[in-house]
């Protein structure tokens, strides 16, 4: 299992990352001012899947988690 860890920036959008390579594999933001927090993982260049709209930036970061988590667990031939 790889490991990945949080990168906190001061404008309102956070970071997971893979702590080998420093490859982002998801985020989490801010919407416009609100306290709304949208999570999205780059799949492929200039493509993002989006997980949704969480009503605090932990559920957001939760599900990106969540969905890693996931993704290593599931065998792919």
């Amino acid at each position: 299992m790889k490991e990945r860890l949080w990168k906190d920036t001061e404008n309102g959008v956070h970071y997971y990352f893979e702590t080998l390579n420093g490859l982002i594999v998801g985020q989490v933001y801010n919407l416009a001012h609100t306290k709304i927090w949208g999570a999205k993982i780059p799949i492929k260049h200039n493509e993002d899947l989006y997980l949704g709209n969480f009503i605090g930036y932990d559920f957001a970061k939760k599900s990106i988690e969540n969905y890693w988590n996931v993704q290593d667990r599931t065998l792919i031939e």
